[in-house]
């Protein structure tokens, strides 16, 4: 087993921009999460130089908020044929997104697109293969790769902080049900908590273990009686491994005493944290070495939509593929829909046999 220099001061988890930040950005999709999206990329003196939404008022009051030099468009394809627009944001949502990216590649344009990046696993192959062919980067915007909490157990793990990692459990109690309570499309969502949301979890599951193959998932949801949408909104999955294990519990009908925490253990140490359902301010590992808590700095959306980009601009900057490489969101795609199928059919299912969200 090889040593580590790295200490839990020194785990490196902040975005990191490139040296230039000349590249110029174009967003289809100025929606509620688009809001995040550009005040990250405001934050980090990027460079919008479009917003495109079907509702033109929506891309009007993004540039009034953030961009204001930036032109407006309702059409994308007007917008594609500009020449002087390097990465294109898609952030619509999941259904109608692959057309989209596909029309952005065919324009010479590299995109990030958001989470999750598609509900087909060989449709996300075929616009991997597209882009590749076009010699474009494509990256998925799993932003809670970055969220301060997540980002500092990843880094932490690749140092080799705490070994090879052994069993990774997560939880969150929080009131989903309020904050889509506004939203007809999500407070409707039969897989509001798995899909949805739960993405983000399954993607980390997915990156703690990278090197190694899930070969079963098990997964429940339940409605409850308090929630303030009529959708399942408890949750727990079992990933196994051969010689590992992951576990998620969702609890997005609780309205009091939020909180959120995780418990990852390795060979040489674990690293614990708890805080609210977007993460808290430190996280504690404990080694031979002794214990040591370490505070965080920013915060998922920040950090997340920040980091997303500023990894996709470095990618194209060094002439490499990003960390956030649409295919690295695969894995993580058929964790979540292994667990989707284990609900819907009160099955084990093992990943490796998963297309799609639906089957």
């Amino acid at each position: 087993m090889t040593t580590t220099t790295t200490t839990p001061s020194t785990v490196d988890y902040l975005p990191v921009d490139p040296a230039s930040k000349s590249a110029r950005i174009a967003v289809i999709g100025c929606g509620g999460i688009s809001e995040w999206h550009l005040a990250a990329y405001q934050a980090a003196g990027y460079h919008v130089v479009a917003l495109c939404d079907l509702v033109e008022a929506r891309a009007v009051e993004r540039q009034q908020q953030f961009f204001a030099d930036a032109d407006i468009y309702t059409d994308h394809r007007r917008m594609l044929a500009r020449d002087d627009i390097d990465v294109v944001d898609i952030a619509t949502h999941v259904d109608v997104r692959p057309r989209l990216v596909r029309d952005a590649l065919d324009a010479g344009k590299s995109v990030l697109s958001q989470k999750p990046f598609v509900r087909d696993i060989d449709e996300g192959r075929d616009l991997i293969a597209y882009a590749a062919t076009h010699d474009l980067v494509l990256a998925a915007n799993q932003n809670g790769r970055w969220a301060p909490h997540f980002s500092y157990l990843l880094a932490a793990i690749r140092s080799g902080l705490i070994g090879d990692v052994l069993t990774a459990d997560f939880w969150v109690h929080w009131p989903h049900d309020e904050v889509v309570g506004g939203n007809e499309i999500f407070s409707n969502m039969h897989d509001l908590i798995l899909f949805d949301f739960g993405i983000h979890w399954f993607d980390l599951v997915s990156r703690i273990f990278v090197d190694e193959q899930a070969t079963e998932v098990i997964a429940r949801v339940t409605t409850s009686s308090n929630a303030k949408i009529p959708v399942p909104t408890n949750a727990e999955a079992l990933i196994q491994f051969d010689e590992a294990q992951a576990s998620l519990r969702f609890r997005g009908s609780s309205h009091y005493a939020e909180e959120a925490g995780y418990r990852v253990e390795g060979t040489r140490g674990v690293i614990t944290h708890s805080g609210g359902y977007l993460g808290g301010d430190a996280v504690t590992v404990t080694t031979d070495a002794g214990s040591e808590t370490v505070t965080l700095e920013g915060s998922w959306f920040g950090n997340g939509m920040h980091g997303s980009m500023a990894e996709l601009l470095r990618a194209l900057e060094e002439g490499r593929a990003p960390s956030n490489a649409a295919a690295t969101a695969l894995p993580g795609l058929q964790l979540c829909y292994a667990a989707l199928q284990s609900a819907r059919d009160h099955s084990t299912v093992d990943p490796r046999t998963v297309a799609s969200v639906d089957r």
